[in-house]
């Protein structure tokens, strides 16, 4: 098999695990809220174990997404000559923001400051994009 396959492959199962913390995240644990009073303590070994998974994760799809970057767009390709590479840069800029959030709450938490109040909804906001991203990446080799 051929690298750019693994890559595909590692790419894909890594986004299952980012797409469905976020939909988790959003949808069911969220819930537990409005359910149950000790929400928290339900909730803190559910993130426990996240913690341990999702950022090896998320290095391991960027990473991924990076390489099979490089196959479309580069100096002998091109940057925006085809209708793919255009819309793999649009790809691009929407994850950049998903990364430029995480690494944004990444350091809240290591100085101990408050995030922006509108990053409360940061996960819906990143599910949203990653539901634009996985459209795009299934247009991308239509056009």
């Amino acid at each position: 098999m051929q690298i750019y396959n693994i890559m595909l492959l590692i790419h894909l199962f890594c986004a299952i695990i980012f797409i469905g913390f976020l939909f988790a995240d959003i949808f069911v644990i969220k819930a537990l809220d409005s359910k149950y009073e000790n929400a928290q303590e339900i909730k803190k070994p559910i993130y426990n174990k996240a913690v341990k998974i999702y950022p090896f994760s998320v290095l391991l799809l960027i990473l991924s997404g990076g390489y099979m970057f490089s196959k479309y767009i580069n100096s002998s390709l091109g940057y925006i000559e085809t209708n793919l590479q255009i819309l793999l840069l649009v790809k691009f800029f929407l994850v950049l923001i998903i990364a430029l959030g995480i690494l944004y709450s990444l350091s809240c938490k290591i100085r101990k400051k408050e995030p922006f109040k509108i990053m409360k909804h940061f996960h819906l906001f990143a599910f949203c994009l990653t539901i634009i991203i996985t459209i795009l990446a299934k247009i991308m080799f239509w056009v």
